[in-house]
């Protein structure tokens, strides 16, 4: 706990790369897809989103949701 401020940190989803949209629209249609390009892509996109934030100055980084397929196909309507 820091007693000089207040930390900083970031709830929710923050907007996934092109190519994992891809990919979970893909998937929730019910077309195959590479399951190690997704993990490869999701990890890809976290570790952006991770850095971004701290670039930002957030203090408590969040994953920004970018593996959480279910709000995804939900929100698509695929």
């Amino acid at each position: 706990m820091s007693k000089q401020r207040i930390l900083t940190t970031h709830a929710g989803s923050l907007p996934r790369p092109a190519k994992l949209v891809e990919l979970y629209a893909n998937r929730a249609r019910g077309e195959p897809i590479d399951e190690d390009e997704l993990v490869r892509e999701g990890e890809a996109a976290t570790s952006w989103v991770v850095e971004r934030q701290r670039e930002a100055g957030i203090d408590i980084p969040s994953d920004g949701e970018q593996l959480r397929e279910a709000f995804f196909s939900m929100s698509s309507g695929a």
